[in-house]
């Protein structure tokens, strides 16, 4: 059975239908880093690649990019698992970890977590997080729902497994560590996945790294985000090196291909390159937040480098912007068909998509005035005799 998770990459199959190319459209829907990669990371894997290291096999065990990742987090190379993105991590994690077992998942939240636990052969169940509710099968809605009912939900699960994206994808909110150490002592005995993809965005980020090697944490990273490797896919994993080497025994051979590894040991040397444009993101989102309420849409708090914006009806919202090949995320799948998630591009783009919404809703505005100018006609009209 394939995987029911839908992205916001680009869908080239849609594009091949509508007669475009990639190239075409503005991708609000991909909520990674517009201004990568580093070209220092480019120059550096054009350098790298001849006859010879295309020829090679890489190395299975990403022995040199785990020790320098390994650096960077003040942890040992045993504690470090790179994989294929953070995806195909999430997926090797319940292969091992969720079959027949009960997985309690935080939500509204990325679907690609239930996917690989229903893969796997594990029971998925859905806690919903706080200050949402679950409403029918699968949607959700804003909600009083308080911390103690999420911890009390938890605590009901008796979960072997729990996942938490922190910051959650597509919400943006951020738990603090208090927060994230609370729920874990409503689950105690479980192994806690901690997906912190979209860390590297928020302003005052913090990782759970620093509980690794106490036992019962698999945090997770990808620099395909931070780092725009989308092509390349690369992400990894810190966790104790017991728990990393039950994974490592059932990783595929081969798993991270040479210029992946490769990459990723030239990108960890622009930090400052990834922290700048961090930053200029965020000012960024914070005047689109601003001009789009402006429009007349109510726009969520976030955290990160992406926004909440409900819309009525996701599905039209996208499809009307797609016309003008802007691509904009229909939550739908996340259980919010009332939201689009619009990650932050470059300033330009932003503009194109802010003055495309800013007409869509002058559109409405005025059929809907025109709708109760034809309501309020009829029911005043003189009856005929």
């Amino acid at each position: 059975m394939p995987s029911t998770s839908i992205h916001g990459t680009p869908d080239y199959a849609e594009l091949f239908n509508l007669g475009l190319s990639p190239e075409e459209v503005i991708y609000f829907s991909s909520n990674i880093n517009p201004y990568g990669p580093p070209p220092s990371v480019v120059e550096a894997v054009r350098s790298y690649i001849s006859r010879d290291t295309l020829a090679r096999y890489p190395d299975s065990l990403s022995i040199s990019l785990r020790c320098k990742l390994a650096n960077h987090h003040d942890l040992p190379p045993e504690a470090v698992l790179v994989g294929n993105g953070t995806a195909d991590l999430i997926w090797l994690i319940c292969h091992r970890y969720a079959a027949n077992r009960q997985v309690a998942i935080l939500g509204p939240t990325f679907s690609e977590y239930a996917d690989g636990v229903v893969m796997a052969g594990g029971h998925p169940t859905e806690i919903v997080l706080p200050g949402w509710e679950r409403i029918g099968t699968g949607r959700y809605a804003p909600s009083p729902i308080s911390f103690q009912q999420t911890c009390d939900a938890l605590a009901a699960a008796a979960p072997w497994l729990v996942f938490v994206c922190n910051p959650n994808n597509p919400t943006g909110e951020y738990l603090t560590p208090d927060q994230i150490l609370a729920l874990r002592a409503a689950a105690p005995h479980a192994i806690w996945v901690v997906d912190e993809a979209y860390s590297a965005f928020a302003a005052d980020g913090w990782s759970a790294d620093r509980w690794v090697l106490d036992g019962g944490w698999i945090v997770l990273h990808s620099m395909t985000k931070d780092f725009s490797l989308g092509a390349l896919r690369l992400g990894y994993l810190l966790a104790s090196p017991y728990l990393v080497e039950q994974l490592q025994a059932v990783q595929p051979p081969w798993n991270v291909n040479g210029l992946a590894q490769f990459a990723g040991e030239a990108a960890l040397d622009e930090l400052p390159w990834r922290d700048q444009f961090m930053a200029k993101m965020r000012r960024d989102l914070a005047d689109f937040r601003s001009d789009i309420s402006h429009c007349g849409y109510a726009p969520r708090e976030t955290t990160v480098n992406y926004v909440l914006v409900p819309v009525g009806d996701a599905k039209t919202m996208r499809n009307r912007l797609l016309k003008e090949r802007l691509i904009v995320r229909d939550c739908t799948s996340f259980g919010l068909p009332e939201y689009i998630r619009i990650a932050i591009q470059r300033e330009e783009e932003n503009a194109q998509l802010l003055d495309m919404m800013r007409a869509i809703a002058q559109e409405e505005h005025l059929t809907h005035k025109r709708a109760r100018a034809e309501r309020l006609a009829h029911i005043t009209a003189p009856e005929r005799t």
